[in-house]
């Protein structure tokens, strides 16, 4: 029994072995990068109540076209808004709003 159990181990170290010198498949389990970005920034500061100023802007970019070299089509677009207070007036600004299409071409990759 006891040699049956010796042999069987080696024979299952050797199969172990062999196997282990095969290389792995490469698989690449990233995800591509999301076609839609956005970003959201805040700011704001002052001495006190009666004088502060502040602002805040959403922007977002899809991407419309992914070249396999790397370029891409680009549009986007955003909007932000002001606000001021001084010596007790408040004013505030329109909203802007900006809307573009971009074209970002890779050099020398």
């Amino acid at each position: 029994m006891c040699r049956l159990s010796l042999m069987i181990l080696i024979v299952i170290l050797a199969v172990v072995v062999v196997s282990a010198d095969r290389r792995l498949p490469k698989f690449n389990f990233r995800p591509r990068p999301s076609r839609f970005r956005y970003d959201v920034n805040a700011g704001a500061g002052g001495r006190n109540l009666r004088n502060f100023e502040g602002g805040a802007e959403v922007r977002g970019e899809y991407d419309v076209y992914r070249g396999n070299n790397g370029a891409k089509v680009v549009l986007g677009g955003g909007v932000s808004q002001d606000v001021l207070r001084q010596q007790g007036k408040t004013y505030k600004g329109k909203p802007e709003a900006n809307v573009g299409v971009g074209v970002e071409i890779p050099i020398g990759k």
